[in-house]
């Protein structure tokens, strides 16, 4: 284990992680992807400090879903990959936590 990059604000997504190990979560206004190389990018952003939101959903060709109070947001052109298949694709650790459309 180490230490991935600072990140400001305090209320986090649980977050998704797709098939090639980069985590996308929603943070401080911004919603970023971290590498597997712990590099983080913002993939949008608005000035907005909610702190209701929904758990991050990461559809297929990269698209993410999520929600902030009563707004539903869809943010396509990601470069994500597909969410991981493995044992821990999402924060609760399975895809319940975390559905995805068949």
């Amino acid at each position: 284990m180490s230490d991935g990059p600072l990140l400001s604000g305090y209320y986090t997504t649980y977050p998704a992680l797709d098939a090639e190990g980069t985590a996308v979560l929603w943070r401080d206004g911004k919603l970023l992807a971290v590498d597997p190389d712990l590099q983080a990018r913002t993939l949008f952003a608005q000035d907005d400090d909610r702190a209701v939101m929904s758990r991050i959903l990461l559809l297929e060709r990269g698209r993410v879903v999520f929600s902030l109070h009563d707004e539903l947001f869809l943010v396509g052109s990601t470069g994500l990959a597909s969410l991981d298949n493995g044992p821990w694709p999402c924060g609760d650790g399975n895809l319940h936590g975390n559905p995805v459309l068949a």
